[in-house]
């Protein structure tokens, strides 16, 4: 019988920080890949749709909730064409999140990569207002 996977869980934001600013180390040090996305959902994430969220996400992403609206992930060792498809996982997941995607650029700081993802899904919100309003699931 295969291993069952542990649930993945939200992180306090200090743990999330704490764990953030130690992958940019580590993705700066070894020159590895590192991407964060923003997930907004107007009206508040319901516990449902954050079950959904980490199910859709591996082991060792990092994930908080820092708002209502809002879901921070962050995805170690991975490239943006792979956290492209975490995006598409996550969207079939929770149709009704807008979701904002940056990858990590050499010399970033935990909060220039965090701040890139939340003008990402920003500017999605602003191009496409209904994206968090009367979706399939909402």
């Amino acid at each position: 019988m295969g291993k069952k996977r542990p649930k993945k869980e939200l992180q306090t934001l200090e743990a999330f920080e704490k764990a953030l600013q130690e992958e940019v180390s580590v993705s700066a040090e070894f020159d590895l890949p590192l991407a964060a996305l923003a997930l907004i959902v107007e009206g508040g994430w319901q516990e449902e749709d954050i079950r959904r969220a980490l199910d859709a996400l591996r082991a060792a992403d990092l994930v908080a909730q820092p708002a209502a609206e809002e879901l921070l992930v962050v995805l170690p060792n991975t490239r943006t064409a792979d956290a492209r498809v975490v995006e598409e996982r996550l969207r079939e997941a929770v149709p009704k999140a807008t979701v904002g995607v940056a990858p990590y650029r050499r010399g970033d700081t935990a909060e220039d990569l965090l701040e890139r993802a939340q003008e990402a899904v920003s500017r999605r919100v602003a191009e496409n207002p209904e994206a968090t309003r009367d979706q399939p699931g909402g």
